[in-house]
């Protein structure tokens, strides 16, 4: 935080400090027992909402506490650096994305009829629906389709792999408003709508669940949708350019994932070390001593240390408002480090404890699963970053077409 002023590191420490005390009443078993009923951690967001921490990018102006990416980037962390690891932050993430959407492209009328109540906590809104059955990571092949009457969208098609519809209020939802073969540039027709889930859902929105092993706690559906009126003044930015308001807000989202999976990551090594200092097989000494354990330990946290200099890069351009293609490749290389980072350092903290590692009451394959969404779902999110440098910063021909 070297470009941060004393007076707000200072402000940032109390933040600190009141999400660490939330998370701190939350322990492993909490958690646990989330994931082996498959329920929601609704006490726990309650909590936050007490503390109006879920709006907590909202500007004062609508209510929110008006943080910046930093504070928010901690809040994140303090969150993935506890038991919850990134299945808790991630619920408070997509608050934090779909609030900025909201502010940044949102009319003045939906931003003063939602923003109050979401910074307030009594609304939810942490759906983000854009993926779709037969368009997967290809975002500009969507077909759910908004068709305008009036006053109203009225929206149909499906969206799958959607998280915490059955738990929230709002979402943001991605559509066609002209059909893929009708334009030139494919990236071109598709809108961002605020949608309210409350009276939609069972009427207009049908929910299949898609079970997990991942983040058990967390309901992920598939969402049939028909006939879904929304108002026009819902729409959230240009109706044509829904697909590059997202790129816009890709790197803060990148840079934010950074963080969680460093945070996750490094928890998972103090759980281990402190495993390893108690544990002896061979007496008088603790297996921490044995370099075998040792250095995959001190290998992953060097890992986490690299990743989370370039995190804190990509947040200083941004705040700067710097060069989108600055910010972009710092973005995206800490995205692809910090994940792969977190992922690497779950699994040695988990192979730190032996066979213990694989139980559930130990509770490090728990935060192994959850840190895998960190790097990206599959290979396709870390291939796409490859994708990236090697496009736009080495200056190689493009692979893949669209």
């Amino acid at each position: 935080m070297w470009w941060i002023s004393e007076e707000r590191k200072k402000a940032i420490e109390v933040i600190r400090k009141t999400v660490r005390s939330i998370v701190d009443r939350y322990d492993s078993r909490y958690w646990i027992d989330k994931d082996e009923r498959r329920e929601y951690p609704l006490e726990f967001i309650q909590d936050l909402e007490k503390h109006e921490l879920m709006g907590a990018n909202i500007p004062e102006e609508y209510g929110g506490s008006g943080y910046g990416l930093v504070e928010g980037d901690l809040i994140l962390e303090e969150i993935a650096a506890s038991p919850g690891g990134i299945t808790a932050s991630n619920t408070v993430h997509a608050a934090f994305f779909n609030n900025h959407i909201i502010v940044k492209y949102g009319g003045e009328a939906v931003k003063q009829k939602y923003l109050p109540e979401i910074a307030k906590g009594n609304l939810r809104a942490q759906v983000f629906a854009v993926t779709e059955p037969h368009a997967g990571f290809n975002t500009a092949r969507i077909s759910t389709f908004a068709r305008q009457e009036g006053d109203y969208y009225i929206i149909n098609g499906q969206k799958t792999f959607i998280s915490r519809v059955r738990h929230s209020d709002l979402g943001v939802l991605a559509a066609r408003v002209v059909p893929y073969d009708k334009v030139e540039k494919k990236t071109l027709g598709i809108a961002l709508f605020l949608i309210d889930l409350r009276e939609a859902k069972g009427k207009h929105i049908k929910l299949e669940e898609i079970p997990n092993n991942v983040r058990r706690c967390i309901d992920t559906s598939t969402m049939y949708i028909e006939d879904l009126p929304v108002p026009a003044e819902n729409l959230l930015g240009d109706k044509m350019r829904g697909f590059y308001h997202l790129l816009e807000e890709a790197n803060a989202e990148r840079t934010l994932i950074a963080g969680q999976s460093v945070a996750v990551g490094r928890y998972a090594i103090r759980k281990a070390v402190e495993y390893a200092k108690q544990r002896v097989v061979f007496p008088p000494d603790p297996i921490a001593k044995y370099q075998g354990i040792q250095f995959p330990l001190a290998e992953a946290w060097m890992r986490l240390e690299a990743a989370d200099w370039l995190k804190w890069k990509a947040l200083e351009l941004l705040e700067k408002g710097a060069n989108p293609r600055e910010i972009g490749y710092y973005a995206n290389i800490a995205k692809y480090l910090a994940g792969e980072a977190g992922y690497q350092a779950c699994r040695a903290a988990m192979w730190t404890l032996g066979g213990y590692g694989y139980s559930c009451e130990m509770d490090i394959e728990r935060l192994w699963r959850g840190a895998e969404l960190g790097a990206g779902p599959g290979q396709i999110s870390p291939h796409m970053i490859l994708n990236y440098v090697a496009i736009n910063v080495l200056g190689m021909p493009r692979s893949y077409g669209e």
